[in-house]
């Protein structure tokens, strides 16, 4: 914590707010490419932009959410979360043969959001507790299930990491979570198999021309890079780029050195967020904190690997900085319980300073009457 003008600012409230800033002004640089050539205004760059507002405002609120909330919740998420995969498989959005979208129409205007992604959130809400064996393989099941039938593997795939991350963290038998993952990860490879979708898209990597351009993306940037604005991979040559290959174009427009910073804030991040987390009063807070972590972590480490051609094309955005919707709001949802996770433990600490003051004990004692009787105290509001 960094206090500044007596207003505490810390790293893991700062860094998401750069990164969402800085993610505005790249997807209005990647999707420039096509606006240009249509002479229009970019539509994802205005999108990116309320939808960072949104995001912001629901970090600043989950920050402000007691952690006992999630905890006393967690039950209704996880069943929320599998009723809106449900309704996504008989009335989601049909895009390319998959209904991965759900949408909702306000005032003629329709709102889509990827209820997958709120899935993965709630798992992490949900496994934050210690759970019979037994009901985290069923539960991790049906969600991954209800994901495979949209077609969404990528998505499945990420549901299982994260369900394991999470069985690994809160104390289940390491050999037990082990068979799991290992079992699970056998059958999806047997089922994909048996998906001409599936083959032809590790086919497609492999002898892949769009992954060769984002690659040779990267490598064009050099250490200082094109320019903000001055790449030219963006115009029609790599796929979806201030989404799926946003880190491409930042590695040629920024070079070398603008990957390293954000990489190297991504960094920063998580060891500040997994120091406040390991910091925690209660074993739920910590483990909540430790997922989320998790959760933000693995979708930047996938993103930045698809981007360099390591792994197959997963359509996973990189957190805080990817055109998206649902993405985002999730990212600075998840963000939001971290930087309450700091401030209960930042409050706890400075409530367990004794005073200096002769008069501060009993100013001390009548606040802590006046929080007994109900004055200051809310439910979940910190």
């Amino acid at each position: 914590m960094y206090n500044w003008k007596g207003i505490k600012i810390g790293l893991i409230e700062v860094i998401p707010l750069l990164l969402g800033a800085f993610g505005v002004v790249m997807v209005f640089s990647a999707s420039s490419g096509i606006s240009i050539y249509k002479s229009v205004v970019p539509i994802p760059f205005i999108k990116q932009l309320i939808v960072f507002v949104l995001g912001v405002t629901v970090f600043f609120l989950t920050s402000k959410i007691k952690l006992k909330f999630w905890e006393q919740f967690n039950l209704f998420f996880i069943g929320f979360a599998a009723v809106l995969l449900v309704l996504t498989f008989f009335y989601g959005l049909e895009l390319n043969g998959a209904k991965r979208w759900l949408a909702i129409r306000v005032f003629n205007t329709r709102f889509s959001f990827q209820p997958s992604i709120f899935a993965q959130f709630a798992i992490i809400v949900f496994f934050a507790k210690k759970r019979d064996f037994g009901i985290s393989i069923l539960v991790i099941s049906v969600i991954m299930g209800l994901i495979v039938i949209q077609p969404d593997y990528s998505m499945a795939f990420l549901t299982l990491v994260i369900g394991t991350i999470m069985l690994f963290l809160n104390g289940t038998n390491d050999g037990k979570v082990a068979a799991f993952f290992t079992v699970m990860l056998l059958i999806g490879v047997l089922f994909i198999t048996r998906e001409g979708y599936a083959i032809s898209r590790i086919n497609n990597h492999m002898n892949s021309e769009s992954v060769i351009v984002t690659v040779q993306a990267i490598s064009q940037g050099g250490l200082s890079g094109l320019g903000l604005g001055s790449g030219m991979e963006k115009f029609f040559y790599i796929p979806l780029p201030d989404s799926d290959f946003i880190f491409s174009i930042i590695g040629e427009e920024l070079g070398f050195t603008g990957c390293l910073v954000i990489v190297a804030l991504f960094i920063i991040y998580f060891i500040s967020a997994i120091r406040s987390s390991l910091r925690a009063t209660d074993e739920y807070s910590s483990l909540l904190g430790l997922g989320l972590v998790s959760f933000i972590g693995v979708y930047a480490l996938i993103h930045i690997y698809v981007s360099l051609g390591i792994v197959p094309v997963t359509g996973i955005p990189l957190p805080f900085i990817s055109s998206g919707g649902t993405a985002l709001i999730v990212a600075y949802m998840a963000g939001g319980v971290i930087v309450s996770i700091e401030k209960k433990h930042n409050n706890i600490r400075r409530g367990n300073r004794r005073p200096h003051l002769s008069g501060s004990r009993s100013r001390s004692r009548n606040r802590e009457k006046r929080v007994r009787s109900g004055i200051y105290r809310k439910q979940f509001w910190a």
